[in-house]
């Protein structure tokens, strides 16, 4: 992995990151925190099926992430890990409380 893109696993050994074994972490991590650079690099790395099968098994997308990916591969709600998750989630509880 190129090394500006270290900036963006701020939290792990970057270089002990692996392409393939690590890929939904990367492929996630780099949609969330990721510039247009980090964003070119990933899809030329990565196959549009993989950035996919992110999309679906993913739980750690931001919501902005998780609704551009849905829309981008036509995807239904029902489908993305992200939305079973946050399904049900009281949001404005956190907002009011706290």
């Amino acid at each position: 992995m190129p090394e500006e893109l270290k900036k963006y696993f701020w939290d792990t050994q970057f270089e002990k990151l692996d392409i393939r074994k690590n890929m939904r972490y990367i492929i996630s991590r780099l949609y969330c925190y990721g510039d247009l650079k980090a964003i070119k690099w990933l899809k030329s790395v990565y196959s549009d099926e993989n950035i996919k099968e992110v999309a679906i098994k993913s739980r750690d997308l931001k919501p902005l992430v998780a609704n551009y990916l849905r829309q981008q591969f036509d995807l239904k709600k029902e489908e993305m890990a992200y939305y079973r998750a946050t399904q049900g989630m009281n949001y404005e509880y956190w907002r009011v409380n706290n």
